[in-house]
């Protein structure tokens, strides 16, 4: 027994949009306004290119003797041929900045993914169920194949609710869309860009920043958020469900089987032949699915005792029988009807 389920529409959840509209005004704080590092970078140039003398400077030509070209002992002047320059440069490679700039690459393509998915949309709940099975009789070898499938009939009111619902999310996925190019566009952002800067990897280290600054806060609860997010996405599908080890509802299924050879083995062209071997199955069947229903209340904890069980029984003989009665006496009715009306018709005569 094999069951598959594609369901989407209302069972959709769009708690992750609700989230990133929330983290974005945060986000945009952080790349309007990004926090720089100072960098000292050193560099030996040619004495004509210095242009400032440094500390550092003079305790690095102390340990290079080999820059200095001429001493005026007389002057008690040096003059070196290559000197160290040091100077101090901003910088927006830090942890949390590559941090950011990680965060808004997935965030992008994680919006890319969901627009892509409300291209096609479509409300829908199709379920499949498949079953097969055989069984040796003794004479014959019994196979059976059996599917059902279910698809949702739309409906008109629920479709332009859903319609509507759907161009509000497109909407408001194309806002954060505009917002993440914004972004993409700043000084910050393509600086980062320039210097084929490294994505960061989880865990995220929490530096002072991440964890006491309210921006970069909401930033890593958005990045906790999307991890889960696609982690649970991988896991979860609704693609199909095997049920081969639900003995419970596979015994129904086989059931079904049971009644579908009778049937197929009552088929005969004399009536009497079929009417005899329909009669006994049909006690089979009664024993079968009495032992059935019994079981499964059981399994189920449901309680029921003798009396209620044969009550039910009766009561459904005393129906039937009462249906059949009733059917006899229409019969009788309308054929005594008919000779009357006949009859009447031929006294003329």
């Amino acid at each position: 027994m094999y069951y598959k389920s594609d369901v989407s529409s209302d069972l959709m959840s769009f708690e992750w949009l609700e989230q990133i509209e929330f983290a974005c005004p945060y986000l945009d704080n952080i790349i309007r306004n990004p926090k720089v590092a100072l960098v000292k970078e050193e560099d030996v140039v040619k004495i004509e290119k210095a242009k400032k003398i440094t500390v550092d400077s003079v305790k690095d030509l102390s340990k290079h003797t080999h820059f200095i070209e001429e001493i005026d002992e007389e002057k008690n002047e040096i003059k070196p041929s290559k000197i160290l320059i040091t100077r101090n440069e901003e910088t927006y490679n830090t942890y949390e900045n590559r941090f950011i700039y990680t965060l808004v690459a997935n965030l992008l393509r994680f919006i890319i993914k969901k627009e892509d998915s409300f291209e096609n949309f479509e409300i829908k709940e199709d379920k499949t169920l498949e079953y097969i099975a055989s069984t040796d009789t003794g004479t014959d070898r019994i196979n059976v194949q059996l599917k059902i499938g279910s698809k949702e009939i739309p409906k008109g009111s629920n479709e332009k609710d859903l319609a509507k619902e759907i161009k509000n999310i497109r909407e408001r996925i194309k806002k954060i869309r505009d917002y993440i190019i914004g972004w993409r566009r700043s000084e910050f952002l393509e600086s980062l860009d320039r210097l084929h800067v490294s994505f960061v990897v989880p865990p995220i280290r929490k530096t002072n920043m991440i964890l006491k600054n309210p921006n970069f806060q909401v930033a890593m609860k958005l990045w906790d958020f999307l991890q889960t997010y696609e982690e649970k996405d991988k896991g979860d599908s609704t693609e199909g469900l095997d049920s081969e080890g639900d003995n419970i509802l596979k015994g129904i299924l086989d059931d079904a089987f049971l009644m579908n050879f009778f049937v197929l083995d009552s088929i005969s062209a004399s009536k009497r032949e079929q009417k005899e071997k329909i009669s006994q199955y049909a006690m089979i069947m009664i024993t079968q699915q009495i032992k059935r229903v019994v079981s499964l209340l059981l399994n189920s904890g449901i309680k029921i005792s003798e009396e209620e069980i044969f009550s039910i029984i009766a009561s459904e003989i005393k129906k039937e029988k009462s249906k059949i009665l009733i059917g006899s006496a229409d019969v009788k009715n309308k054929f005594k009807s008919a000779i009357d009306e006949y009859l009447e018709k031929t006294k003329g005569y």
